[in-house]
């Protein structure tokens, strides 16, 4: 079977061993141009292309081969030549040895690879793979790494030289020491004395030169090295520059890369939601919910996957590599939060403490669980504004329950509800939201609190109906009608004049008057009335309307409003006390 072979390799590989290895004589350059020569004299065919790579294909084989002889002729020779070597000879040539036998058997390998078009490698790597992790970390972070030095290069050099010079100085400062100290030894030494001291100033003498000459020579390139220096201006605004030239747009295109492929996906998704028939039975099943965690999580995955490959395709393995780090630095972390995302995953499977569709308290309202996902959603219709979209780890510590089916209570009142405060008294609700509620009373102040604070205090609805209670009392002298006529007197009385102060007749639900109790000093009457919810707003109006109807009554049937009488009673007896004497009187004496 005939192979195929990419042009420009096949070039590039008999470039390289044609330049890299001396051929003897002029044998390779005769096969090259017999075989050019028989390549242009053959009629065209009507593959070119095939044609044209078999014979860049058998030009490289023959180049190789030629390579290959070229090197074993060189052997032979030193072979030879270090049997008559002595033995200082025999090490240089040994080196050489060894030398042309690595690249004849790299030329082997070439030679394999050429003629077969598979590298020899992957025959040994298909049965044993050795995988070594700080082999693999070296090869992803030297790019990082040797980006790093580039963009410090300069201040590096610059600190090189400082620190050489600092050496050399202090070098410099020990030679004068020495030579200092070489200067008071006493001239009258013996002559081998003499000689070996004259020796040892002559090489510190030496050592002084060229320390001077490091020095001046070091300062001279400190001084370039700094005045070429650019200023920090200049050094940041062309690295900005450089940076978004190449990398910059690779790291743009990334994230724009990630941006588009994570909106398309999730897009994708609310369509598939959106056209699937559990959304149309109002419930989903536990498999949808699975499919639904699962969409969810290959938007992120697709659009990390998505940007990686901008990375490769651009062949930016600086970007490449601080990605993978970041995400094994992500997947580290994440490793701490494993229980967290179990709760979670139960959750948004509809399998934990919180349901969808069920009653759940937050912040101390009341709220339906409309849909569980990574954003649940949580409804309350009784409020303005009353959707929350809250993220899952909102939900975890929370329990629901089934709503009842006889209807719920969502909330105590509605806007524009009279509601009874125990602390503040009536007034009427004009904003409820699930942050705060807005009161106003009468005469327009205007109250403002949070609605877990309003809920807690109990407020009593007076826009569905409500019932005032009073006490009146008539004297004891009319204690013998008291339980019969007079009852009916004043139910009669109240009902025909209270109907004026109502708009409606009907707005009046219940009147009722009933001898309630025999008090200290009166007979007393509960009178009971209960109106429409309409008539909240006059709810004091309309209790002290039946105080003063009920004296009405009294005043034309001429009864005795009594009153409470007080009768204080000395707790402790007087004592009796003795008469006064008058003294004695003596007789005068004559």
């Amino acid at each position: 079977m005939m192979l195929e072979f990419p042009i420009h390799l096949v070039l590039r590989l008999s470039t390289t061993l044609i330049l890299s290895v001396p051929l003897p004589g002029s044998k390779a350059q005769d096969s090259v141009k017999s075989a050019t020569t028989e390549s242009s004299a053959e009629a065209p065919s009507p593959e070119p292309a095939l044609v044209e790579g078999k014979a860049n294909s058998v030009l490289a084989l023959e180049s190789v081969r030629d390579s290959i002889k070229s090197i074993d002729d060189r052997i032979a020779g030193l072979v030879k030549a270090e049997k008559t070597a002595t033995p200082l000879e025999k090490e240089p040539i040994d080196a050489e040895i060894k030398s042309l036998a690595a690249r004849r058997e790299v030329l082997k390998a070439d030679f394999e690879s050429i003629a077969t078009g598979i590298d020899p490698s992957e025959y040994d790597q298909a049965t044993s793979v050795e995988f070594v992790l700080k082999d693999e970390l070296d090869a992803l972070l030297r790019p990082i790494i040797e980006e790093i030095k580039d963009l410090t290069e300069k201040p590096r050099e610059i600190e090189q030289l400082r620190s050489e010079l600092t050496s050399w100085r202090k070098r410099l400062s020990t030679t004068e020491s020495a030579l200092s100290n070489l200067a008071t030894i006493p001239g009258d030494l013996s002559a081998e004395l003499a000689e070996e001291i004259t020796e040892t100033r002559n090489k510190w003498n030496e050592r002084r030169q060229q320390a001077e000459n490091r020095i001046q020579a070091l300062t001279y390139q400190l001084e370039q090295a700094e005045r070429n220096q650019p200023s920090l201006f200049k050094t940041v605004s062309s690295g900005f520059r450089g940076f978004f030239r190449s990398r910059g747009r690779n790291l743009l295109l990334c994230f724009a890369v990630f941006l588009i492929a994570y909106f398309a996906l999730r897009y994708l998704h609310q369509r598939v939601n959106h056209f699937a028939p559990w959304q149309r039975k109002g419930k989903r099943p536990f498999y949808i919910r699975i499919v639904d965690v699962g969409l969810n999580i290959f938007s992120v995955v697709g659009a990390v996957i998505a940007a990686l490959l901008v990375l490769y395709a651009t062949g930016d393995w600086v970007l490449m590599g601080l990605a993978i780090i970041v995400l094994v630095g992500l997947a580290l972390a994440a490793k701490n939060g494993l229980p967290q995302f179990y709760d979670h995953a139960r959750i948004l499977l509809n399998l934990g403490e919180v349901r969808e569709g069920e009653r759940v308290i937050f912040n101390g309202v009341p709220w339906r669980i409309e849909r569980l996902s990574f954003y649940s959603v949580l409804v309350n219709e009784q409020l303005r504004g009353g959707t929350l979209r809250l993220p899952v780890r909102q939900l975890s510590g929370l329990i629901s329950r089934a709503v009842s089916e006889d209807g719920e209570l969502w909330f105590p009142c509605s806007e524009g509800d009279w509601v009874d405060l125990p602390d503040l008294g009536k007034a009427r609700v004009i904003a409820q939201t699930p942050e705060y509620v807005q009161l106003v009373k009468l005469g327009g102040a205007k109250i403002t609190m949070p609605t877990a604070d309003f809920l807690t205090s109990t407020p009593t609805n007076l826009s569905h109906n409500f019932r005032i209670s009073t006490t009146f009392g008539i004297d004891y002298r009319y204690q013998a009608e008291s339980t019969t006529t007079i009852p009916e007197k004043m139910w009669s009385h109240l009902k025909r004049e209270i109907a004026p102060l109502i708009s409606n007749r009907e707005q009046l639900l219940s009147l009722k008057v009933e001898f309630a109790s025999a008090g200290a000093s009166s007979l007393d009457y509960a009178i009971i009335a209960d109106f429409d919810g309409a008539l909240a707003p006059r709810f004091e109006f309309l209790a002290r309307a039946l105080q003063r109807l009920a004296v009405d009554c009294c005043n034309q049937n001429h009864w005795e409003i009594p009153f409470t009488q007080i009768t204080l009673h000395n707790a402790y007896p007087q004592e009796e006390k003795a008469p006064l004497e008058m003294p004695e009187k003596k007789p005068k004496l004559p």
